[in-house]
């Protein structure tokens, strides 16, 4: 239900700055994501994370409510996951909970693509001749366009000597049962050079809600991780922007917005 009444501020804001100066451009950059804050019993397992190295860009618009302060929407396709080192203490077998006298070691790649669509607060700070330094804050739903996840481990069992048979195992999905969406808080800076063809430099960082029920190997339980991202992008801005195509962009980005809300309170509801 908070994720309705957001849409509906949001929608109200958008109509309010529909007669305000507006523009549009495109973003490029790379972001650098894993995951964090395992969830449950931490003696069941321990998770050591690394990053992934990944493409974000896409389009975004402004509205400005003055001189200093605006409200940015944005459509961007984010590449977000992480790699995983899983020590896992315990196994389920024919229904039965079993200590592991030696942890398990899985080695897990998670690779996920989203459709993100950030609202942002954008407040300038500081101006220097033809640069502007400014604050970014807000939130975004991600749409998890795709998604793969590849395991390669290792299980000891005792074989009665005091040593242990290790057994290879490998595994691989589309994280077809991993959430479709996934809703971040995002705050950064950006730099705006104030050239004839305007240019910004910008660093966001984007730190996921909601936990995502991770597959490690059959036999286990899923790991509830959150995605987060840091993310470098160059942006640059369209002279001349229609206000008509603004508006476009806008609400097709708050439709999905509503639709995604909608869907999400609909699941809490079962």
């Amino acid at each position: 239900m908070r994720y309705l009444i957001i849409i509906i501020l949001l929608f109200s804001m958008t109509y309010a700055s529909a007669q305000a100066p507006a523009s549009w451009g495109a973003k490029l950059g790379m972001n650098l994501s894993q995951h964090y804050g395992t969830k449950g019993d931490e003696g069941d397992y321990q998770v050591k994370t690394g990053l992934r190295p990944g493409f974000i860009g896409g389009l975004y618009v402004d509205f400005a409510a003055n001189d200093n302060l605006s409200l940015g929407f944005e459509a961007l396709y984010s590449m977000k996951g992480s790699r995983e080192q899983i020590t896992i203490s315990k196994m389920e077998l024919d229904g039965v909970v079993e200590e592991l006298e030696r942890p398990a070691v899985m080695d897990v790649k998670y690779y996920m693509d989203y459709l993100e669509i950030p609202v942002l607060l954008k407040l300038k700070t500081l101006k220097i001749k033809n640069m502007e330094m400014v604050a970014i804050v807000g939130t975004a739903m991600g749409l998890k366009l795709k998604g793969y996840h590849e395991l390669e481990g290792r299980v000891y069992f005792p074989d009665g000597d005091g040593e242990y048979s290790e057994i290879p195992i490998w595994e691989e999905s589309r994280l077809s049962d991993v959430n479709m969406f996934d809703f971040s808080f995002v705050y950064g800076g950006a730099l705006n050079l104030m050239a004839s063809y305007p240019l910004s430099l910008e660093y966001r960082f984007t730190l996921g809600w909601d936990y995502l029920y991770l597959p490690t190997y059959q036999f286990f339980e899923p790991v509830a991780l959150r995605n987060q991202a840091w993310s470098v992008l160059l942006t640059t801005t369209f002279l001349g922007a229609n206000m008509k195509l603004s508006l476009s962009l806008i609400l097709i980005i708050l439709s999905i917005n509503l639709f995604a809300a909608g869907f999400r309170t609909s699941l809490d509801l079962r």
